[in-house]
């Protein structure tokens, strides 16, 4: 009889083969102790030989093939649907786990409250830094300093330790641009990193999956903020890193990050948030297209592209709607309650997640 897992990790991958199997390397070398665990790869319709590479290197691995491109959050649902391990760890295939990550992050969950859903690790960016001279170009700008990559450097960049929202509805990566070495936040964070994150499958099925409409981006939010009107926390790890290799899929400021990531936040308030805050955010983002198409010149791609969001939001908009009174049913903790722990802009430095 075989016995189960403790812990499933997932990782979803399209058309990255090099990277999914420098990532499944890390997952090989992890120091388990006691704790069994299984790996799955969905692949999203790769076409590059992904599978096959990954059932050659890594015989041990289940790999999932999806008959389409289903993204993020459509891609670890093939997966969560099926886990049976009491934790399951989303792991990006652009990201390099350190030796005792599933461990640490695993031990972490297991042995808190039950009222604590997620662990969200520490990611590093993967790229070396050193401190910006006076004449070097693509200079990065962070709370502690500027920075350059260099192969040579010894500064070490935070990615994100934990999704935060702000008070505006933007999501921000914590901790984005940090000096790691300098970089020591509090445990309690009000969302995980889908990059890197553990959670508990119990919670799960208490509030659902991934929102296979998101696609890419705000998924991790989104769940977050359903598991905190749920009644349930999410913290931190700091002694689980990864590192990870920002964007590689889609491009940081291409259409495809843009378009998501416009979209997903306005279907996340539009779930999640009080009425009146979603309202203010789409209000906004139909008067910015509106500045866009009046006021600038060559915006005529920024233009077509917002359209396009405010389309699929429409079309999109009835299923959040559905979606929004499925959770108010549900919620243990009030929409106002919950926004209490939105962070002011001008203390939340990071990306839009």
């Amino acid at each position: 009889m075989t016995v189960p897992a403790d812990v499933t990790v997932v990782v979803v991958t399209w058309r990255a083969r090099r990277l999914v199997l420098r990532c499944l390397d890390s997952l090989a070398q992890q120091e388990l102790g006691d704790l069994r665990m299984d790996v799955v790869v969905v692949d999203n319709d790769s076409q590059d030989g992904t599978p096959e590479a990954v059932a050659a290197a890594h015989p041990g691995v289940t790999v999932v093939r999806s008959q389409e491109n289903r993204g993020f959050a459509g891609g670890n649902n093939l997966a969560l649907r099926s886990v049976v391990s009491p934790v399951v760890i989303l792991l990006n295939n652009d990201a390099v786990a350190d030796r005792t990550f599933v461990s640490t992050i695993c031990r972490q969950l297991l042995d808190a409250p039950p009222e604590v859903a997620a662990v969200t690790g520490r990611v590093l960016l993967a790229a070396s830094f050193r401190a910006a001279r006076p004449d070097d170009r693509d200079v990065v700008h962070g709370p502690d300093g500027d920075w350059v990559v260099d192969p040579g450097g010894d500064i070490i960049l935070v990615n994100s330790t934990g999704n935060q929202i702000r008070t505006d509805g933007y999501g921000v990566d914590r901790g984005w641009l940090a000096r790691s070495s300098m970089h020591r936040p509090g445990e309690s964070v009000f969302g995980f990193c889908g990059a890197a994150a553990g959670l508990r499958v119990s919670a799960l099925a208490d509030v659902g999956l991934f929102d296979d409409d998101f696609f890419l981006y705000y998924e991790d939010s989104d769940l977050s903020w359903r598991l905190r009107l749920a009644g349930y926390r999410v913290t931190h790890c700091a002694d689980a890193v990864v590192r990870h290799d920002h964007a590689t899929s889609t491009g940081e400021g291409s259409d495809l990050f843009r378009f998501h990531d416009w979209r997903n936040r306005l279907l996340m308030l539009t779930k999640n948030a009080t009425a009146g805050m979603a309202a203010r955010a789409v209000l906004h983002f139909i008067g910015t297209t509106a500045s866009v198409a009046l006021r600038r010149r060559g915006s005529g791609h920024e233009v077509r592209l917002r359209l396009r969001v405010l389309a699929s939001y429409a079309a999109l908009l009835p299923r959040a709607l559905r979606h929004r009174a499925a959770i108010a049913r549900a919620a243990r903790v009030s929409r106002s309650v919950v926004q209490r722990e939105l962070v002011a802009p001008d203390v939340s430095r990071g990306l839009r997640v």
